[in-house]
């Protein structure tokens, strides 16, 4: 199974704003930032991005997250 990375922004209301991916071997820099219990592959569902790891998410993604957003680190199947 290939796994898609991304990172998605909602607005209110969990309005789906957009998703951009990136590549796996951000992982390995994201993944001490979460709380991921058993999850260390960080596979199963969505890791919101919160404001104390915010501009860190953002320097490792090299992307600018906007202040009125939600954030989260997401998995799913890629398809092929």
């Amino acid at each position: 199974m290939r796994v898609k990375r991304e990172i998605a922004a909602y607005g209110e209301d969990d309005e789906f704003v957009f998703a951009q991916e990136f590549p796996e071997e951000k992982i390995s820099e994201l993944r001490p930032l979460f709380d991921y219990g058993d999850d260390d592959e960080l596979y199963a569902g969505a890791y919101e991005v919160t404001d104390d790891i915010r501009d860190r998410v953002a320097a490792i993604l090299g992307i600018e997250l906007k202040p009125d957003l939600s954030y989260y680190v997401e998995a799913s199947e890629a398809a092929d």
